[in-house]
């Protein structure tokens, strides 16, 4: 009897220590997911407060750099009856705050029409705005804005091959792994001298003649796709995509679409590249050659 009694109460202090691990175990698993998310509040909390402070840095950049405009703007109007003028000049806001400003005027886009186009340049940005003169007054007709970081140039030239001159803004993306020129396409209205909504191509050469694009896609060196688009007045119309062929080391597919597109892709196999995209920009970077 004493034997049962004690193998009894010994199975009943396992049974209560059985229930009582696992309580001891979700304590502790609750303490380490309680921490965990304490940190990634902890990590939260310093990114938005972070962004917070970039925010309100580029709100006083913006109203600073609204000052200049406003200055450019009155200089310009106090000299808006001459034929041509370049004017340049520097601000300096809050004595750490310097602004170079570059104005110029003069038929760039068209016989019709003057334009004034006004570079402001600061610590962390290049702002263009370009303006038509009409009714003796200045219209904004542009207004572009880059990182100083990322900006390459501005050119003025027929991109679309309808003989107009048009406004091209040319950076360079800072972040990412790959190739990656991009050009912004502002063009122009015969008729009313305005522009159109911005364009946006990565790593294009430009055939204005052919009224065509043609540019290598972010990617990889040997593994992105060359597009070829083409201009249809004031829209873009894709042509065509070449890719490398991952069944057949050293041919390409061709299609209208993108590969990952959809399901329904259509592919023609092709045994080389046309030689039109030969001498593109970033074609060796296609090939996996580099540049």
């Amino acid at each position: 009897m004493k034997k049962i009694v004690i193998i009894s109460t010994i199975g009943l202090m396992l049974l209560i220590c059985s229930f009582g691990q696992p309580n001891d175990n979700k304590l502790v698993l609750n303490n380490e997911q309680d921490s965990s998310q304490i940190k990634l509040d902890k990590r939260e909390k310093v990114r938005l407060e972070k962004r917070r402070l970039i925010e309100d840095e580029d709100r006083i950049d913006s109203i600073r750099l609204s000052t200049v405009l406003d200055k450019a703007l009155i200089i310009a109007s106090r000299n808006i009856d001459l034929k041509t003028f370049t004017i340049e000049f520097e601000s300096e806001i809050d004595s750490i705050f310097k602004v170079i400003t570059i104005m110029k005027m003069d038929t760039f886009f068209s016989d019709k029409y003057k334009y004034l186009i006004i570079h402001r340049s600061s610590p962390s940005l290049i702002n263009i705005d370009v303006y038509i003169k009409r009714d003796n007054k200045f219209e904004k007709v542009i207004t572009h804005e880059e990182s100083n970081l990322t900006y390459v140039n501005d050119t003025i030239q027929d991109v679309n091959g309808d003989g107009q001159k048009d406004f091209l803004v040319n950076w360079y993306g800072n972040n990412g792994c790959c190739l990656k020129n991009f050009y912004n396409v502002y063009l122009l209205h015969a008729d009313n001298g305005i522009f159109s909504q911005s364009y946006e191509f990565i790593n294009p050469t430009f055939s204005a003649k052919e009224k065509l694009i043609r540019g290598v896609r972010y990617g990889q060196p040997g593994e992105t796709e060359l597009y070829k688009f083409r201009w249809n007045g004031l829209k873009v119309d894709t042509v065509e995509y070449i890719y490398p062929d991952i069944l057949r080391k050293g041919h390409y597919l061709k299609s209208d679409r993108l590969p990952y597109a959809s399901k329904s892709v259509k592919e023609t196999k092709i045994k080389d590249v046309p030689i039109e995209y030969k001498n593109i920009y970033g074609y060796g970077w296609f090939l996996g050659k580099g540049l």
